[in-house]
């Protein structure tokens, strides 16, 4: 039941969105590396975190996001000592050095040349509070609860200064939280425009490239080998055919400290690479053997197969690597079909 035509289409459509995906999702990194998406999110973030709040501004009230970036702790994240304003700034800070950052500025003495006051919360406190001018309302009235809450837990088996930090990172991290949703949500919807355009510049129709696979058996076989090869080594970009050396990295990456114009050209390098494998993997593609007709049925049958794919695309190539090990796991339970070869060569013997 599980060896049916059927499934074998369905297995290849998906791997054809697989594909597809992951070239939206190069595109979605060439943009953001080209834009600085997660370097001006952060940095937006960062001020709604500890800088200036309405019109604090007329109000007197510092920004300490410009010294924060500055600190010699995340200077180095940065290919200068550029402010959050900068083109050049960090697009990642860990939430380790954010909070050590912080407290630096925050319980170091006036002078800067002496230890961090960190020997009673009563010291603690005081410290925070002559730096209210530096810092402003809203960052000295958050470490004050922080140190408030230091004192009250006394489960902790941590000392005073490293509770104290875990309560800033952990602030970090919510705040970071709402830095991460905006760029998702900006992502999802770059994502289903550039599915919008890749599938109608390559004419990537769901319902040609069916009856491609109905039709033809050895196309059939290949795409189930590559997409059961991909399934077992887990990876996705693993056995797709690149038409290039692709860099080793997931769909998604962790930003590098690396200079805008390596990850850009890194970006457009696996955007090339992620095109090339389409075109290489035997469906039809492009508009030179199916051109535009001028009856209304052709028109309603190829906007609604180029809305599938790019639809099925925009999902993301996460959820159709989920949908294919879960497909292939049906699969799995009938016969495996033979090589393309030999269905080539046993189509050439009843010819």
């Amino acid at each position: 039941m599980f060896d049916s035509v059927v499934l074998d289409i369905a297995i290849g459509l998906i791997f054809v969105f697989l594909a597809t995906s992951l070239a939206i999702t190069a595109g979605n990194e060439l943009l953001a590396s080209l834009f600085k998406w997660r370097a001006k999110d952060l940095a937006a973030g960062l001020r709604l975190l500890v800088g200036k709040e309405g019109d604090a501004k007329a109000a007197g009230q510092p920004d300490i996001t410009g010294a924060l970036y500055q600190h010699p702790l995340l200077r180095g994240l940065h290919r200068d000592a550029a402010t959050g304003g900068d083109r050049k700034a960090p697009s990642y800070i860990p939430p380790r050095l954010f909070a050590m950052a912080l407290l630096d500025i925050a319980l170091r003495p006036a002078d800067k040349g002496g230890q961090l006051v960190t020997s009673s919360t009563a010291e603690m406190r005081a410290q925070i509070e002559s730096k209210r001018g530096e810092l402003g309302d809203r960052v000295t009235d958050a470490l004050l609860t922080f140190v408030s809450h230091v004192e009250t837990d006394t489960r902790s088996a941590l000392g005073r200064l490293d509770r104290l930090q875990h309560d800033v990172e952990s602030w970090f991290n919510a705040g970071m939280d709402r830095v991460s949703e905006v760029y998702r949500r900006r992502a999802q919807l770059w994502s289903s425009l550039l599915a919008i355009f890749f599938v109608a510049a390559l004419n990537l129709d769901a319902i040609r490239i069916t009856r491609s696979l109905a039709n033809d058996p050895v196309l059939r076989a290949s795409l189930i080998a590559q997409a059961t090869e991909t399934v077992q080594r887990e990876d996705p970009r693993a056995t797709i055919p690149a038409a290039a050396p692709a860099p080793s990295n997931t769909a998604l990456p962790e930003p590098a400290p690396e200079t805008a114009p390596s990850a850009t050209a890194s970006a457009l390098r696996q955007l090339q690479t992620d095109i090339g494998t389409i075109n290489q993997l035997g469906i039809p593609v492009g508009w030179e053997d199916n051109p535009p007709q001028q009856s209304v049925w052709w028109w309603v049958n190829k906007v609604l197969g180029l809305l599938l794919t790019g639809l099925a695309a925009s999902l993301g190539a996460p959820f159709w690597f989920d949908v294919l090990k879960k497909v292939s796991s049906l699969r799995a339970a009938g016969r495996m079909p033979p090589p393309p070869e030999t269905i080539a060569r046993n189509e050439e013997r009843t010819a």
